[in-house]
């Protein structure tokens, strides 16, 4: 059954840490990832990435999958999970008007 479109999401990434590398952000209940060169870049890599992923679901007509919970997740010492949330009314008008 497919999910009534929303107009406002909230994911958890998963933000990964490692020496001499960007943050790598990861989205497993999207099987996708971004990354960014600080916690402010990944933020906004993240935020960019989730809008699109979804959008493209939405037009496409495909299921949109339900955030895990964030203590559901398990992570390892290099790891935390930060919320991530899209205006998707934003989002769609953005690409709207890129497509004009």
């Amino acid at each position: 059954m497919k999910e009534k479109i929303k107009d406002q999401y909230i994911y958890p990434a998963i933000f990964e840490y490692e020496v001499g590398q960007e943050i790598a952000v990861l989205f497993s209940d999207l099987d996708t990832a971004t990354s960014g060169i600080n916690e402010e870049d990944a933020l906004g890599s993240a935020r960019e990435l989730l809008g699109l992923i979804l959008y493209g679901l939405e037009e496409d007509g495909e299921f949109i999958p339900v955030p895990s919970k964030p203590e559901d997740l398990s992570l390892k010492n290099n790891q935390k999970i930060v919320l991530i949330d899209v205006n998707m009314t934003r989002v769609r008008k953005e690409v709207i008007e890129l497509n004009v």
